[in-house]
C-alpha cells in the first residue's frame, strides 16, 4: 500500500467517523428536546393495557352472543358542561362578553393542537382554516379561541367560528376515533401539515402531541368502542294485500314521524329509533333500526317497536323477524331484551351512556 492509498484511507475513515458522531449528536439532541416537551411513559396512553393488538379488525356492530363483552374498567364518565361565564377582557373591548363559551372537550376523544399568535388576531385570521379543515375522514375538528396565551388549564375558551374581538390563542381539537376507525398517521400528518402552514403564514407558534402516542391511543379507543357498538335491526313483514297507508296510519298513532323516506321515533330527549319501508313483489317489509349508542332510550325503543309490530301481526298477520329473516318467538324477544340491557349497562359503565354527547361523538 503506497502513501497515497494510506492517506485516502485515513481521510475517508475520519470522514465516516465524523459523520457518525454528528448523526449521533443530532439524534441525542432531538430526543432530549422531545423528552422535555412531551415526557416519557411506558404506559398505554388511554387504558394502560399495553401494546395494541396489531391483528385487530373492527367488525360490524351487533349482538355477539354470550361471550364476554365487558368494557375496559379504566374509562371514567366525563360530563360535557359549559366552561362557565364569559370573562371580562380589560385589555380589549367588551366584545368578549358576547362570545359563546366552548363546551368542555373530552380529551379521551380528541387530540389538541395549540397555536399562539405573536399579536392579537381577529376571527378573519382563521376563517379560511375553519372552512377548509372542518374534519378529517369524518372525524370532527373543533376550533376554540381565547384572548389569553392559554398556558393554564383554567383558560376559558370560546367557539372560534363566531368569535368577537381579538384572540391570542387558537386551539384545534381533532377527534381521534369514530365508526370510520381510529385516526391514522397519514391523517394526523395531513392535519398537522395544514396547521403548520397556517401558523407559519401568521407568525405563530404551534404545539402538538406526539403522533405515535395519539395513533396508539386512537387504536385502543377504537377497539374498546367496537366491543360496545350495537346496531339492532328488526323487521315486520306485511302481506302484499295490506295497503301501505294502513301501516302508516298505525305508525303515526304509535308516535312515529316521517322525514323523507325514513320514519323516526322520538321523545323529549331525542331520537330513539328509525324505520324504512321496503316494497318488493309479494311483500312489504318494515325495517326498524336502533342505533344503541346514539339512541337516548334504546330499551324503550325496543319496547315500542315490539308493541307496534305485535299490533300489525294481530291485525294483518305480519310476523316480527330478525336480520336473518327468522320469526322471533316470545322467548327470542326476551333474549334480545336481556342482551340489550347488558349492552346499555356496559356503555354507561364505560362513560359512554347511550344518547349522551360523548357517545354521539365517538359513535358518529
Amino acid at each position: 500500500m503506497n502513501d497515497l492509498q494510506l492517506t485516502l484511507l485515513i481521510v475517508g475513515g475520519g470522514g465516516i467517523a465524523a459523520m457518525i458522531a454528528y448523526n449521533w449528536w443530532q439524534d441525542y439532541r432531538l430526543r432530549k428536546q422531545a423528552s422535555e416537551r412531551f415526557g416519557e411513559t411506558d404506559q398505554d396512553p388511554l387504558l394502560n393495557t399495553g401494546t395494541v393488538k396489531s391483528g385487530f379488525e373492527r367488525t360490524e356492530p351487533g349482538f355477539l352472543g354470550q361471550q364476554d363483552l365487558n368494557p375496559p374498567q379504566d374509562f371514567e364518565e366525563t360530563t360535557h358542561e359549559a366552561l362557565g361565564q364569559a370573562v371580562t377582557d380589560t385589555t380589549n373591548n367588551d366584545n368578549h362578553l358576547q362570545n359563546e363559551p366552548q363546551m368542555a372537550i373530552d380529551k379521551r376523544l380528541f387530540a389538541e393542537f395549540m397555536i399562539r399568535f405573536d399579536e392579537n388576531r381577529d376571527a378573519n385570521t382563521w376563517k379560511g382554516l375553519l372552512d377548509g379543515l372542518e374534519q378529517i375522514n369524518r372525524k370532527r375538528i373543533i376550533y376554540s379561541a381565547t384572548p389569553d396565551i392559554a398556558e393554564s388549564t383554567e383558560t376559558l375558551w370560546f367557539k372560534a367560528s363566531n368569535y368577537m374581538g381579538t384572540a391570542k390563542s387558537l386551539k384545534a381539537s381533532v377527534q381521534i376515533a369514530n365508526r370510520k376507525g381510529p385516526i391514522s398517521s397519514i391523517e394526523f400528518s395531513e392535519v398537522l401539515g395544514k396547521l403548520r402552514r397556517f401558523a407559519e403564514d401568521h407568525n405563530a407558534e404551534i404545539e402538538f402531541p406526539e403522533m405515535k402516542e395519539v395513533v396508539a391511543k386512537a387504536e385502543t379507543l377504537d377497539q374498546a368502542a367496537a366491543a360496545l357498538d350495537t346496531l339492532l335491526g328488526l323487521h315486520c313483514l306485511l302481506p302484499e294485500t295490506v295497503q301501505e297507508s294502513m301501516a302508516i296510519d298505525m305508525l303515526a298513532v304509535a308516535g312515529w314521524v316521517q322525514k323523507g323516506h325514513q320514519w323516526f321515533l322520538n321523545d323529549d330527549s331525542g331520537i330513539l329509533a328509525s324505520m324504512v319501508i321496503h316494497n318488493a313483489p309479494g311483500k312489504r317489509l318494515l325495517s326498524f333500526s336502533i342505533d344503541v349508542p346514539n339512541s337516548t332510550e334504546p330499551i324503550k325503543a325496543l319496547g315500542d317497536i315490539v308493541t307496534v309490530c305485535h299490533g300489525m301481526n294481530e291485525k294483518f298477520g305480519a310476523p316480527l323477524m330478525d336480520d336473518s329473516g327468522r320469526t322471533l318467538s316470545t322467548q327470542a324477544i326476551e333474549g334480545i331484551y336481556n342482551q340489550l340491557i347488558e349492552r346499555v349497562r356496559n356503555l354507561t359503565d364505560s362513560g359512554f351512556k347511550p344518547g349522551s354527547p360523548v357517545a354521539r361523538i365517538l359513535f358518529s
